[in-house]
């Protein structure tokens, strides 16, 4: 009987180590899953969903849409010229021309509805995050906008031609956005935040970009 109860007690002398230990382990993952987020939270304005080996702990939340990390202002301008001609010989006083320019300011950054994920890996503690990628927010105009117009006897500037004009005006300052770089600096400055964040605060955090996700 003695016997019997020596095996009992080592038994769960046993089984109460390992549920210290489980415990503790639940407790660490659960202080890292609240880090991370806080990280987040501090760099981009958003909770990501964090999931510990494959399981949800923590849903997508943020208090804002969208949030801008960088913009810059530039003056656009866009214009058309034109002349008839007849038989390749230009037409006196058919020349016509208008030009409009306009400031606009441009931002780009992230839309927070998008998934911000993190997995954790309990067994080695790998940390995980991936983002969306960057993107245009809004170009915007600012400022007057300034129409400068020469048409002629013969050739008349119309109003569908200054509708156009202000149209492809507001293309091209989009354009000129999307090629700038300002998407690309958007996701560095987004990386650096988190990054820097997370080895203030001692978290190893490996961070997948867009172009790197599988």
């Amino acid at each position: 009987m003695k016997h019997y109860l020596g095996i009992c007690l080592i038994l769960l002398t046993a089984a109460a180590i390992a549920l210290f230990f489980i415990r503790r382990c639940e407790n660490a993952v659960a202080r890292t899953a609240a880090g991370i987020s806080k990280t987040f939270l501090s760099a981009l304005s958003v909770q990501p969903q964090v999931s510990v080996n494959q399981t949800v702990i923590l849903s997508q939340t943020s208090p804002i849409a969208e949030l801008a990390i960088v913009s810059k202002e530039a003056l656009v301008t866009y214009g058309i010229r034109e002349k008839l001609s007849v038989l390749s010989r230009e037409v006196p006083l058919t020349g016509k021309k208008l030009t409009a320019q306009a400031a606009y300011r441009m931002k780009a950054g992230y839309n927070l509805k998008e998934p911000f994920l993190v997995q954790i890996d309990s067994t080695s503690g790998r940390i995980t995050a991936q983002l969306p990628p960057a993107r245009l927010l809004s170009v915007e105009r600012i400022g007057p906008l300034t129409l400068q117009d020469e048409d002629s006897l013969l050739n008349r500037i119309t109003p569908q031609e200054r509708e156009k004009v202000l149209n492809e005006l507001d293309a091209a300052a989009r354009h000129m956005a999307q090629q700038s770089g300002l998407i690309e600096d958007a996701e560095k400055q987004a990386v650096a935040r988190i990054e820097e964040l997370a080895m203030r605060n001692g978290q190893k955090l490996f961070l997948r970009l867009p172009h790197q996700a599988q």
